[in-house]
């Protein structure tokens, strides 16, 4: 067992890999009654391509959400519901780069954590139901698309991307979720929550030694077969735009503005990618919030309004940022932005009271449960150490701003309209 100790944020995380290739995070919190768990897999949306052994599958777009769907699904009990009657808060959640199941409860983990365990590795599905979830999840996908917020950036990622699966919504498509079959939904399964591929992090009032022996016994009751190495296979995305400019039309009172800029990064591992996202973060935030004097002055100008905000996602294999407006004045705002982008100033001030504030920001999420525990288990499927991706915002310097500000591309940007019916 890993023993990984902050003095710092005096916080020590316990993590082992089991013998079936099972990933174990712990914290533990003496003196309090809470329990969280969360039980996830480096598998999400965007993972529709994937390397096993010397094997290639693809997959359809939506898949990691529809098993996300099934295994809530069994035929003698709704998972939830029994949840609910151990006095446990149970959901679970699908993004672009992963799943998630968890639990909340106060006091004893170990009925709650036997089922969380449990029911994440069983999947039981028959053609029949697959058929019956197709539906239920198109309508999902058919009311946000009746959200104009959505839209916007569904639409402003179709324009950035052709081929990387972030052109897609995390549910798929109609017609991908039309296509995906038990068959494949198995596939899926098979390969992404063997224990190899799972990490398990708790943060418990329990000690150490109980919950891994709670987790040790739970594992020992079952059998897996071998599974070969599996890679999420990155995305070789062209560098051009897919579409500069794109309009639809909503039911909405004011049109909104979407614009966004594609950015050429790449990037060697996770801790240089997260490093870049902090430090791009703390440019936008002093040119783009009222830590800039001339902040106020755009919103009495109106060249800004309440409604304006701004994103830097960034990943192994995409880069982009992102910034949404409302008002008739297209041409002004996206003037406006690509002129301050291309006049960024650096504060060396500012930077250290955005260092504070974002240090202060997860030192107070060491207080919350849920926050750590998908914190420790991110680090584990990123590779890389949580105490250290705490103190990152500390340790950004000026010349990492001026890295930062020499990579920044305005050459490949995409507008998205999204107007009233005309």
């Amino acid at each position: 067992m890993i023993k990984n100790v902050s003095s710092q944020l005096k916080e020590t995380q316990y993590i082992e890999v089991l013998d079936n290739g099972l990933t174990v995070v712990v914290v533990t919190k003496p003196g309090f009654r809470s329990n969280t768990a969360v039980l996830g897999t480096h598998y999400g949306a965007i993972n529709l391509s994937q390397k096993v052994g010397e094997q290639m599958i693809n997959y359809n777009a939506g898949i990691a959400h529809f098993l996300e769907h099934k295994l809530f699904e069994h035929e003698q009990e709704d998972i939830l519901s029994v949840f609910t009657n151990l006095g446990a808060s149970a959901n679970a959640f699908t993004s672009y780069n992963e799943t998630v199941y968890y639990f909340s409860n106060i006091d004893d983990i170990s009925v709650p954590l036997n089922l969380l365990l449990d029911f994440v590795q069983l999947l039981s599905i028959t053609d029949e139901s697959v058929e019956k979830e197709k539906g239920i999840i198109i309508e999902e996908i058919k009311m946000y698309q009746q959200q104009p917020s959505f839209q916007l950036s569904m639409e402003t990622l179709k324009s950035l991307y052709s081929i990387h699966p972030l052109n897609n919504d995390i549910a798929g498509t109609v017609e991908s979720v039309t296509n995906i079959t038990k068959d494949e939904l198995e596939l899926a399964y098979q390969t992404n929550y063997h224990p190899s591929q799972l990490v398990l992090s708790i943060v418990t009032h329990h000690s150490v030694e109980d919950v891994m022996s709670l987790v040790k016994a739970n594992q020992a009751s079952k059998q897996f077969v071998n599974l070969d190495k599996v890679e999420n296979v990155l995305i070789d995305e062209p560098k051009s735009v897919n579409r500069p400019y794109y309009e639809l039309e909503m039911n909405v009172k004011t049109p909104k503005i979407s614009l966004a800029f594609k950015q050429d990064l790449k990037f060697n591992n996770y801790l240089e990618m997260l490093k870049a996202r902090i430090a791009m973060r703390f440019l936008l935030e002093m040119t783009f919030t009222n830590l800039n004097p001339r902040y106020q002055q755009w919103l009495d100008d109106k060249v800004i309004n309440d409604y304006f905000n701004f994103q830097n996602h960034y990943g192994l294999d995409f880069a982009y940022l992102q910034f949404v407006s409302e008002g008739n004045q297209l041409d002004a705002f996206v003037d406006f932005v690509t002129d301050e982008l291309s006049n960024l100033k650096i504060n060396e001030k500012v930077l250290k009271q955005l260092s504070r504030r974002m240090l202060g920001e997860a030192i107070l999420d060491l207080q919350d449960f849920e926050s750590l525990a998908i914190d420790g288990m991110r680090s584990q499927f990123m590779d890389v150490n949580l105490f250290d991706v705490i103190s990152l915002a500390h340790d950004i310097t000026v010349e990492d701003l001026v890295l930062a500000k020499n990579s920044i591309n305005l050459d490949e940007k995409a507008v998205i309209l999204l107007k009233n019916f005309s």
